[in-house]
């Protein structure tokens, strides 16, 4: 988000410049710049290309970068971006991007108090390891430094010298996408199985990072019980009332279904992965009983 302002400020300061120059600037790839150019142009920033020596990009003349184009409602999601980024070692600079695009005089109380939206990235203990790991490896990408880690996978534990590119938060949990030198390959390591973490004074350069498919294509469909999805079955596990609240940190309550008897309930959906459910029942351990299929 930082770059992609960046480069539009750039562009409607600058009267035209390359894409190189962009690249050298932002100390990223003329792919990257490529693509977030492409990114401006579907957002609306009015681009325009000059071919030919000389040539470049640039914006429409006379454009410019005006606050107070932004909604109220816009003004409210784009703080509620910020500083849910902010929430994460309360960057200074963050701050002040949020004071340059968000102050909070121009765009009412609504911001700053009562917005429809609260993203905060940290985590709800002070002491908490993760977010111990989650700021010495931001500084690692910041500053292009390599980093040991001692790291739990499925094949076994094994220590590995990694080449950080960029920290990614999907769903509910810290993920570091980084160059791993025994793979020779790019990986994406969940914080939460490093179970060792030095950050090594060895820097390294900036390599392209492949895009992150976030999504994944093999993953089960989870519905409600009563869609009518064919290639799906029902799947249904028995469990005692007094440990709902513990099995909604697994299963969505929306999945959880008392009967008449108020002690006992049946968690219910539908999904296409009878692999991935067994494997469910096997985690869930005595909390639910797999009763179907």
């Amino acid at each position: 988000m930082e770059r992609l302002i960046g480069i539009m400020c750039v562009l409607a300061d600058a009267q035209r410049t390359t894409i190189g120059a962009l690249a050298e600037r932002f100390e990223v790839s003329t792919r990257t710049i490529a693509r977030d150019l492409d990114a401006l142009g579907r957002a609306g920033v009015p681009l325009v290309t000059f071919p030919g020596a000389g040539g470049g990009v640039g914006v429409v003349e006379g454009f410019k970068v005006r606050r107070d184009l932004l909604s109220t409602h816009d003004a409210a999601a784009l703080y509620a971006a910020l500083d849910g980024l902010r929430s994460i070692d309360g960057d200074q600079a963050v701050t002040q991007l949020i004071a340059r695009l968000v102050p909070g005089a121009d765009v009412g109380p609504q911001v700053a108090a009562g917005g429809p939206l609260v993203l905060d990235l940290s985590s709800w203990f002070d002491d908490a390891v993760v977010q111990e790991k989650l700021a010495m490896l931001l500084d690692a990408v910041r500053e292009r430094r390599c980093a040991r880690i001692e790291y739990v996978a499925r094949s076994g534990r094994s220590v590995r010298v990694v080449e950080p590119a960029r920290l990614v938060y999907k769903q509910s949990s810290w993920y570091l996408h980084a160059f791993c030198r025994e793979r020779e390959a790019f990986r994406l390591f969940k914080l939460k199985r490093i179970a060792a973490l030095d950050v090594l004074e060895e820097t390294c350069q900036a390599r392209e990072a492949p895009p992150l498919a976030l999504s994944a294509p093999d993953a089960p469909l989870l519905l409600p019980p009563d869609a009518d999805a064919p290639g799906t079955f029902l799947a249904e596990f028995d469990y005692d009332a007094a440990d709902e609240f513990v099995l909604a940190e697994t299963i969505d309550a929306r999945f959880l279904e008392r009967g008449a008897d108020e002690a006992v309930g049946v968690a219910r959906f539908r999904t296409d992965d009878e692999a991935w459910v067994r494997r469910l029942a096997g985690f869930l351990g005595d909390l639910a009983h797999l009763r179907e299929p």
